[in-house]
């Protein structure tokens, strides 16, 4: 994704472009950037401060449209009329924006989408027609971003999925782990995670890519309370032995929510237990496909 203020001494040219932060890239944002047309682009102002459901970088993987940064930070005491003055400047063939019916702009958010229009006008810039998207909703709720995060934060992976479109997704560099796992229990992959908001902590259903692989696995995300309390995400790999590199980057994409974190005083009953996810595990990842994970 390329800066939008690294244009600003040349010119693009499209004449259609959707603004909005797009933190989720869920389904009302796909919705609203599939109205940008052949001609258009989209322009995410957003900020860098992690987690993320979709960090900034990985947005522009989710449309077939040009994307275009703009850091919230950069311009957060920016007027209105000089947000708009920016974005004539770097596109000056600009004929339509289309904007969230939330959309807010301006230093304080000062000014919303009904606004746009007659501030339009005002820098002579009336015709260019505007494009407020209504709510887009999944079981009455309004699809967006917040809502998302708080279903993932109580473990309710089956809804923040339909509202995304494909299965919630994070990523991370393995790191090394106690090595109990390979010993005494199931082998484990660990990672971890810096950019990406994490859901509630317990045991998942997900599918692991590694090098452009996908393999079946059960994931743990929390404080190990059976053995050194200490947070980790681990995963182990089903049906297969999986070689990976500490450092190399593993994906893991959350299918299914199985069971609360828990303390296992012997690690035998741990052992069980992990047992029994696993073959829960199984009987859910066989009825889902990895073309849900994109």
């Amino acid at each position: 994704m390329k800066s939008f203020l690294s244009f600003a001494n040349s010119k693009l040219p499209y004449e259609s472009v959707a603004i909005g932060k797009f933190d989720g890239m869920h389904k009302a944002h796909k919705y609203l950037l599939g109205l940008v047309g052949t001609n258009g682009c989209a322009l995410s102002i957003a900020a860098v401060k992690p987690p993320f459901i979709t960090p900034p970088k990985e947005r522009e993987q989710y449309t077939n449209i040009p994307f275009f940064r703009l850091r919230f930070e950069n311009i957060k005491a920016w007027d209105s009329l000089h947000f708009l003055q920016l974005l004539f400047k770097v596109m000056p063939h600009l004929k339509r924006i289309i904007i969230g019916y939330d959309f807010c702009f301006g230093r304080d958010r000062m000014h919303s989408a009904s606004d746009l229009q007659s501030l339009l006008q005002s820098i002579g810039k009336g015709y260019v027609k505007i494009e407020i998207v209504t709510p887009q909703k999944y079981n009455g709720m309004p699809i967006h971003t917040s809502i998302i995060k708080e279903l993932l934060q109580y473990g309710d992976i089956y809804n923040a999925n339909a509202m995304l479109g494909r299965f919630y997704h994070i990523k991370g560099h393995i790191i090394r782990g106690q090595g109990i796992g390979s010993k005494m229990l199931y082998p484990t992959i660990n990672m971890r995670n810096i950019l990406y908001f994490l859901p509630k902590h317990g045991v998942y259903a997900t599918f692991a890519c590694y090098k452009n692989r996908f393999y079946k696995a059960v994931s743990f995300i929390g404080n190990r309370f059976s053995t050194d309390k200490r947070f980790c995400i681990e995963t182990h790999i089903l049906d297969t032995t999986l070689l990976t590199q500490h450092n190399d980057i593993i994906h893991l994409f959350f299918v299914a929510y199985l069971r609360d974190n828990r303390q296992f005083h012997e690690l035998s009953a741990l052992k069980t237990q992990i047992e029994s996810d696993i073959i829960h595990a199984q009987h859910i990842l066989a009825q889902h496909d990895t073309k849900d994970c994109y």
